[in-house]
């Protein structure tokens, strides 16, 4: 219910997300003082303030946020309300922007614990004038951080540029100049990372979405990033994994990569001979309190130890500062302190608090271990300890290893790398892939699987690339033409097939494919059986068969296709297709709000065909036939984007109470 601020406030009877009726009405009796409180607080307050549940139930709302009529519905359209409330849960605070006509205002959402249930604090400016002095804060704050960001990868490409033209030193091995080939393509690839940070933090969508990501494959690429700066320095950095290979997270990618990137950098810059970086996962036990649905977290924790010394106690001391200041949504410092920490630990503190974690800061011994505090041992170094708990990315059955009747799959023992953009598209593809036999590698954009097919190991071992043809930084035609003709700039290996996949393939498309090197173009959305004989009537040399017509009949209104969905509930099941469904459903909503505030910007046509793409594979009928014509209003001059957007809600609204409705 709505409680109107003006006065004593009535509140809410009742919490959400507390299952049974009687832990409802104890746990409403519980926080009934901290709303009592907040409503006391909210009703002198001029700004917009409202409080609601994580699925935008309104809980309270002062009368500047009834003006400006936020509600559920605007909630859930206005703004990417879940991904918010989870960046909240996480770090305490999440940046969120409200376009209302011709103003948006700046504000933030702020997590609320009550007792086991939980609230979220939207809090917008006062005024345009403040929204902007607001945003223009954040982007210096933005800018000062990935500025810091591509110090690294800058630092890599400049040592190895030094190592390779170095002439008193000994000869160059195959062997290290594979290593060097491989760090410099890593740094230009980070530095596409970061660039890609810029564009999200400054879009008026407010940053950029969590992600799936493979924790091993990430700290590893930024250790080999660092190693030509750690041999220039004559220092050797040592990785020790405890924690499965294949361990897939979700969550905010560019955090992690800030804080290792730092934690790494400080230490191969000043600590010693030796930097020793032990990377290790758990599952927890039980879900954390306040997650939804018992989701399965684990706890991530990384050790860096040197050998430089010890951290004197003015740096600690500046350590110490930095993670105990107290920052909002966008990192601007509110704890009121004169003390400014060096830009390196600004951005360490930022990433950790962004990832909800903890760092203990301890002098090793010479044992290696580190010493309790207030210990008379001689100390040689510093061991670092940052730990933070992030859920795990869905998972799919496992495939079976043979067909019907024992017959072996039509892809078995075949490797395959996929260069897939959308999270949702390149985790179903990769199951389709698994379903029939065979091994598969993803990647998200062209640097990466260039990077990849630069390492031998990689390269001896795939079979054959198959890549969406609409990707960022570097397109699947541009990735398909390096591929082909070769790139001395990424000393590649690898000679193989390439096979294109879009959601657009007409004769243009496909005369530009074929033209760089692609033996053939899928279309999306494409069944797994189809799929499947393409990519092996190409293995095997020969021309791909036409994927079948989609079944007959009238298509009506329905939101869901009908033939899609029964083939992804036959392979996975009812919840597992549901939960795919939906998560495909949530990347096209998040291309709203950049359609309705930011108008068409040179990333909007990717970002459209890749929810196009993942609808289209999951289902999502109507939600698909509107992306496409967005994308074709988007090409145009002058596009008339409100009346498609006003369709897109409707369809996204029906498309979600279809996927509500399957029977389970």
């Amino acid at each position: 219910m709505t409680a109107r601020c003006s006065g004593d406030l009535p509140l809410p009877s009742t919490l959400p997300e507390v299952p049974a009726a009687r832990d409802r009405q104890r746990q409403a009796e519980a926080a009934r003082p901290i709303l009592q409180a907040l409503a006391r607080v909210m009703v002198t307050d001029r700004r917009a303030v409202t409080l609601a549940s994580a699925r935008g139930e309104i809980l309270l709302a002062n009368l500047s946020s009834q003006r400006l009529g936020i509600d559920r519905d605007g909630l859930l359209q206005h703004l990417d309300w879940e991904a918010l409330c989870t960046m909240a849960r996480r770090s305490g605070s999440a940046a969120a922007r409200w376009q209302q006509e011709a103003h948006c205002f700046e504000g933030e959402v702020v997590h609320v614990p009550l007792g086991s249930a939980e609230g979220f604090l939207l809090r917008l400016a006062e005024s345009d004038q403040e929204s902007t002095w607001l945003r223009n804060r954040a982007r210096a704050a933005t800018l000062m951080r990935v500025a810091h960001d591509l110090r690294t990868p800058i630092q890599s490409l400049l040592a190895s540029a030094g190592a390779l033209t170095r002439s008193d030193g000994p000869g160059l091995t195959e062997e290290t100049a594979q290593r060097m080939r491989r760090a410099a393509g890593l740094a230009l690839d980070q530095v596409s990372n970061v660039l890609s940070v810029i564009r999200g933090e400054q879009s008026l969508r407010g940053g950029q979405p969590d992600e799936d990501f493979r924790l091993v494959e990430e700290v590893s690429a930024l250790v080999s990033l660092v190693e030509p700066i750690a041999a220039a320095r004559a220092t050797e950095v040592v990785l020790t994994l405890d924690t499965p290979a294949d361990l897939t997270l979700h969550g905010p990618l560019r955090f992690v990569r800030a804080l290792c990137q730092n934690l790494i950098d400080n230490s191969v810059n000043h600590g010693g001979g030796r930097v020793e970086l032990r990377l290790s996962a758990a599952a927890l036990s039980a879900a954390l309190p306040l997650t939804d649905g018992g989701g399965d977290l684990w706890r991530v924790r990384m050790e860096l130890s040197d050998e430089g010394g010890g951290l004197p106690p003015e740096h600690r001391a500046r350590l110490a500062e930095a993670l105990s200041r107290q920052a909002d949504a966008e990192g601007r410092d509110i704890s009121g302190s004169d003390q400014r920490p060096s830009a390196g630990l600004s951005v360490l503190a930022h990433a950790l608090r962004q990832l909800g974690g903890e760092m203990t800061v301890a002098d090793r011994g010479a044992d290696g271990a580190a010493l309790p505090p207030q210990s008379e041992e001689r100390v040689i170094g510093t061991v670092f300890t940052a730990t933070f708990t992030l859920p795990r990315a869905p998972a799919l059955p496992q495939s079976a290893a043979q067909g019907a009747g024992g017959r072996p799959l039509p892809l078995s023992a075949r490797q395959i790398l996929l260069v897939e953009d959308s999270p949702s598209s390149r985790d179903w593809i990769s199951h389709m892939l698994r379903h029939s036999g065979a091994e598969v590698t993803a990647v998200g954009s062209g640097p990466e699987a260039l990077a990849l097919l630069a390492r031998v190991e990689y390269a001896t071992r795939i079979d054959l690339v198959l890549t969406d043809v609409t990707l960022p930084r570097m397109t699947g035609i541009e990735l398909a033409a390096r591929l082909s003709h070769g790139d001395a700039a990424a000393a590649l290996v690898w000679r193989g097939p390439v096979v294109g996949l879009t959601a657009h393939a007409d004769d243009r498309i496909r005369a530009a494919c074929l033209r760089a090197g692609m033996a053939t173009v899928l279309e999306k959305p494409i069944q797994a059986d189809d799929l499947a004989a393409g990519l092996t009537a190409v293995l095997n040399g020969a021309a791909p068969a036409a994927p079948r017509a989609a079944a007959a009949g009238p298509a009506g209104d329905r939101p869901l296709d009908g033939e899609v969905t029964q083939s992804l509930i036959a392979q996975i099941g009812v919840e597992p297709a549901r939960g795919f469904m939906l998560r495909a459903l949530r990347e096209a909503r998040q291309v709203l709000p950049e359609l309705r505030r930011d108008g068409p910007g040179p990333d909007t046509g990717r970002r459209l065909h890749a929810a196009t793409g993942a609808c289209g594979l999951t289902g999502l009928r109507a939600v698909e036939r509107v992306l496409r014509q967005a994308e074709a209003e988007v090409a145009v001059t002058n596009p008339r984007l409100e009346p498609l957007c006003r369709l897109l809600v409707d369809a996204l609204n029906r498309t979600e109470q279809a996927i509500g409705e399957l029977p389970s």
